[in-house]
């Protein structure tokens, strides 16, 4: 019960998606309590805020007159020591035209931190990945979370591969004392483009998401002897969704994963890739031509 009223914490942006939320948490705590107490009341949960994550922590609320309840949690929540986030961010970079209708919203503080780690170590001419919603969430949760905690994501699993997101890698490794990273593949675009060899398989959300799933699980440990230490696992080639949701359910947790020796630890090289990393003996062969250099 004091877990219940104290120490769990949601925010939702979508009124719809708020309730639902809260009736779940509702629905879930009630179905344990009563099996140690039938006669206990109901308790609504007032853990949960409506509000933008990322807005909470650029301004003030601008509605506190008119949500008073809503601002209240708003502003316990900010005042709270948190150590344990989890999420399934949305994965989304912005609009490229008013018909998308999903505007470009801009968050000055949380951007410039980006710009100040992710964006700092990358060797990437284009930087626009780095400000996508789920990039941007694991740069909120990382500074939330301050010196030490854990973060758990399910998101867009692009961050493993692209050679954008080397800044974004090298970061998580300063900032983390481990990593376990499960991918669970399912980028329909590569599937597409590689005309199946990229051997991607089905996505475990369906129609729900064109791009390939991972689930993360970063700690801070201020005290571990070891810091940065990476663990990779591959859920497999070319399986259907069903194939991996019944893979994930076996597995249960990390120490599923860990039972079948199945982490793989990994060694950035020096462009900070993780996998598929690159052959640099090509830069032993003659330049034929640079497109940079011209010729007078």
């Amino acid at each position: 019960t004091y877990k219940y009223k104290n120490e769990i914490h949601a925010n939702e942006i979508v009124l719809l998606a708020y309730y639902i939320a809260s009736i779940n948490i509702e629905t879930v705590y009630h179905d344990q309590i009563k099996t140690i107490n039938p006669e206990m009341e109901y308790t609504p949960f007032e853990g949960i805020c409506l509000t933008d994550t990322f807005e909470m922590y650029e301004k003030e609320d601008l509605v506190s007159k008119v949500l008073v309840d809503n601002s209240a949690r708003r502003k316990r929540q900010k005042e709270l020591d948190i150590r344990v986030i989890i999420g399934n961010p949305p994965y989304s970079i912005g609009q490229s035209s008013a018909n998308d209708d999903n505007a470009n919203v801009k968050y000055p503080f949380l951007d410039n931190r980006i710009e100040e780690t992710y964006a700092k170590y990358s060797k990437a001419t284009l930087s626009k990945g780095l400000y996508d919603s789920y990039i941007r969430a694991f740069r909120w949760a990382s500074d939330r979370i301050k010196d030490r905690g854990v973060i758990g994501f399910v998101t867009n699993g692009g961050f493993i591969e692209k050679s954008a997101m080397d800044g974004f890698r090298k970061s998580l490794m300063n900032e983390f004392s481990s990593l376990h990273i499960f991918n669970l593949k399912g980028d329909i675009r590569k599937n597409m483009l590689s005309k199946g060899l990229a051997q991607e398989g089905q996505n475990v959300f369906g129609s729900g998401s064109m791009a390939g799933i991972a689930i993360s699980i970063l700690v801070k440990n201020p005290n571990s002897k070891l810091q940065g230490q990476i663990y990779y696992h591959s859920i497999g080639n070319d399986l259907t969704r069903n194939e991996k949701l019944e893979k994930i359910s076996d597995l249960v947790s990390i120490n599923g994963i860990s039972t079948i020796d199945g982490w793989v630890t990994i060694t950035p090289d020096t462009h900070n890739d993780w996998v598929n990393q690159r052959d640099d003996s090509f830069n032993e062969f003659i330049e034929i031509g640079n497109k940079k250099v011209r010729a007078c």
